[in-house]
């Protein structure tokens, strides 16, 4: 679930969604996975988070969501694999992603031996990432991972034997 609201509306949603959940369909809410993404250029995340908290304490509507020790971030959060934040933590993030993935680029072209496979992971590992991020922000990242790719898939494709 993805709310874009004041911290105030939000958090009131969210009390009335987990109240809803509860009575309608007997769902309990897992409270204590939800994070906030606070965008403030005026406020850095220990203030966020005193923020966060007193605004829990606030009102009484709130009590049911007291175990909601968010993860709370004024530069950007994770949202089902997607970077949401300012340019620059989103740019981090992306390069994070594409180093892991080199990583394990040089791991599975030692592992895997049918060439399908290995193209397929490969191709589609990064796909849902840059599908889901500003252009602008993945560019130079995913360059390099193509490069990588590339590297990878004619050497396996040619057996090893592939130089440059």
């Amino acid at each position: 679930m993805f709310i874009v609201a004041p911290l105030q509306e939000s958090l009131a949603l969210v009390a009335e969604l987990k109240l809803i959940l509860k009575q309608d369909l007997d769902l309990d809410l897992d409270v204590p996975k939800f994070n906030c993404y606070v965008p403030s250029n005026r406020l850095d995340d220990d203030q966020a988070r005193a923020l966060f908290k007193d605004t829990l304490a606030s009102q009484q509507s709130f009590s049911d969501l007291a175990a909601m020790d968010a993860g709370v971030s004024t530069k950007g959060l994770r949202v089902a694999g997607v970077p949401i934040g300012d340019d620059a933590w989103v740019t981090k993030f992306v390069a994070e992603k594409v180093e892991a993935v080199i990583l394990d680029a040089g791991k599975i072209d030692h592992v895997l031996t049918d060439g399908m496979i290995h193209s397929h992971i490969l191709r589609f590992s990064p796909g849902f990432l840059a599908r889901n991020t500003p252009t602008p922000l993945i560019s130079d990242s995913l360059g390099s991972l193509d490069a990588v790719i590339l590297e990878s898939m004619c050497t396996k494709g040619t057996g090893g034997t592939h130089t440059d």
